[in-house]
């Protein structure tokens, strides 16, 4: 696992650069933000266990959290709405009853735990 002192100033300039060209969303800021607080978990953890015992079993579990949550990181940083959206409008286009059914379905947990609570 690398250490990702930039992730935060390299954000503050990607945002930058966005911003002068008209690109920047709050939902990329949102996404940016995400990733930053899971590379400083994944930092944080990984520091953690190379200061204990590298051998116990803990130890390992606690190399291998840390190198899921940067690779979570980076997975978020690079998920493109736009084309998420497309594939969804797509898959809805080609498929109308089971979309209704996979939309009625999810509303009906939803209602289910909300009238739980």
């Amino acid at each position: 696992m690398r250490k990702n002192h930039g992730v935060v100033e390299e954000t503050q300039e990607t945002a930058s650069e966005n911003q002068g060209s008209g690109k920047s969303t709050g939902f990329e800021n949102v996404k940016n933000i995400i990733a930053d607080k899971l590379h400083n978990v994944a930092d944080a953890l990984y520091e953690k266990e190379a200061d204990q015992d590298g051998q116990s079993g803990m130890s390992q579990y606690g190399k291998q959290a840390s190198e899921w949550l940067g690779q979570s990181a980076e997975c978020i940083r690079q998920f493109d709405y736009e084309q998420a959206d497309a594939r969804a409008r797509e898959y809805i286009g080609q498929n109308p009853g089971r979309s209704l059914l996979i939309a009625g379905g999810v509303g009906l947990i939803i209602g289910a735990i909300l009238r739980r609570r």
